[in-house]
């Protein structure tokens, strides 16, 4: 008997082989594609900390921010020509917090105002009550290199300093406890206490001195979408019959399940992908993949068991007990697990429409429901005065929890945060990092079409057409 060594055609013969030869095809091919589509979710195997927070539409909006500025700074009545101020009664009260960083080139705050104007309609800026506080101390003139610049130009609706609003008889003490907390950037709970009041007064302002039902309050190193001013008031009209559902109920401590409380607290224009993907991590015991992968594996192995018996011999031959456990023992559980690690964001997104949220980062740009804004600026001010006061992007969502109050997230996101250089404790790696994926995928052809018929939908065909 002659001895002949097995070739790779006789080896492919064999149905396990084939079915192995098949699942490694088809997982290169996946692992190449995730490479290319899946490298921005930071909670993606595939995320690329090199390209990762790669700029798309951001950078676009930015440049275009800038642009718009510059024209409006360069010649002031070309804001009051084109845009003009806030009406008499204003829906949104819109905050920018900001204070000077150590950074090359322009501050934050510029592009950020830019982007809140740039495209923005003469309707849609009645409705819109702009403020900008510098939350510099004890001289936001010297310590802000924008200051002077936004003071003197008539963009804003109101340009604002803890010296030109604090009462008299507080201002030097106040000023200086606040100089005091900002002093060192190593003592976190001290920039915890001067964060929170600077939160906390900035929504006073708005509760102070407008009747606006809206308040928005916006971080100074952000940018917002063409066209955000237009789709936030349609989500609010949508929250706003979200609430009129009889099926609510009147608030209760902790109940804000969705669909339950009847009075909700903010609406999120900002989100990052880590705070919505899967919480268990990559691993193979994370998210329950063993556990799933027993559950799927065992009656997907009892049914092709059962379809073999039903098979011509010939047909039934693939599938053999070594092509079982490929299939049900190595697949199975590579693909459920591939599910997992691939990353939520990048798989599946985030649905598209206004959802009611208890979980979200940051404080980025938040709208708050007028009706909570004072109990939430007592509940600030409070903890401002603790040694330990808590983060300014907590409290919020330990005051809805207190209160029952519902928060609300609209998607796609409409806010990008762009800061790279932080303003307080947080160091500049971590700051890159809180950033939206979803944000860089934006077209602008598209928000622009959708601006249009945003503005045509909430103030009519006069007002849209001028934008065409």
């Amino acid at each position: 008997m002659i001895y002949r060594p097995r070739s790779a055609s006789d080896a492919l013969s064999e149905p396990g082989i084939r079915a192995l030869v098949l699942l490694l095809a088809v997982v290169s091919l996946y692992l190449v594609y995730g490479s290319l589509y899946f490298y921005r979710d930071p909670l993606s195997i595939f995320f690329s900390e090199e390209h990762g927070f790669d700029r798309f539409y951001s950078a676009t909006r930015q440049a275009e921010a800038d642009e718009f500025l510059d024209a409006i700074i360069a010649n002031p009545d070309l804001a009051k020509w084109q845009l003009g101020k806030a009406g008499p009664n204003p829906l949104i009260c819109s905050v920018f917090i900001t204070v000077g960083r150590d950074m090359i080139g322009r501050q934050y705050i510029d592009s950020a105002v830019g982007s809140f104007l740039a495209n923005m309609t003469r309707p849609e800026r009645e409705t819109m009550h702009l403020k900008l506080f510098f939350a510099d101390v004890p001289n936001p003139d010297a310590q802000h290199r924008s200051y002077a610049k936004f003071a003197a130009a008539d963009i804003a609706d109101e340009v604002f300093t803890y010296n030109s609003t604090l009462p008299a008889e507080k201002k030097e003490d106040k000023i200086r406890e606040l100089a005091s907390f900002a002093k060192d950037r190593t003592n976190k709970h001290a920039l915890e206490r001067k964060t929170v009041f600077d939160y906390a007064y900035a929504l006073d302002r708005c509760v102070q001195t407008t009747n606006a039902p809206y308040i928005a309050i916006l971080e100074g190193d952000i940018l917002l979408a063409d066209g955000w001013a237009a789709k936030t008031l349609k989500n609010l009209q949508t929250i706003e019959r979200m609430m009129k559902d009889p099926t609510r109920h009147d608030p209760e401590k902790g109940e804000i399940a969705p669909g339950g409380p009847n009075t909700w607290l903010y609406l999120r224009l900002f989100n990052q992908e880590r705070s919505f993907g899967w919480s268990g991590g990559t691993g193979f015991k994370s998210n329950n993949v063993h556990v799933i992968s027993v559950a799927v594996a065992v009656p997907l192995l009892i049914v092709l068991l059962l379809v073999r018996r039903q098979l011509p011999r010939h047909l039934a031959r693939h599938l053999d007990g070594w092509t079982l456990f490929v299939v049900c023992g190595i697949e199975v559980p590579l693909f459920i697990w591939l599910f997992y690690a691939s990353g939520k964001a990048a798989l599946l997104g985030a649905p598209a429409g206004v959802h009611e949220e208890w979980f979200g980062c940051c404080n980025q740009a938040l709208v708050y429901n007028r009706v909570h804004a004072k109990g939430l600026v007592d509940y600030m001010m409070t903890a401002s005065r603790r040694v330990s006061p808590g983060r300014s992007d907590m409290l919020p969502k330990q005051f809805a929890w207190d209160h029952g109050l519902a928060r609300i997230s609209a998607y796609p996101m409409l806010a990008q945060h762009a800061g790279r250089v932080s303003a307080i404790d947080t160091s500049n790696d971590e700051a890159k990092r809180v950033w939206s994926m979803a944000f860089e995928d934006f077209k602008p052809y598209k928000l622009a079409n959708e601006h249009i018929r945003d503005v045509q939908e909430l103030f009519g065909n006069e007002a849209a057409g001028h934008m065409r």
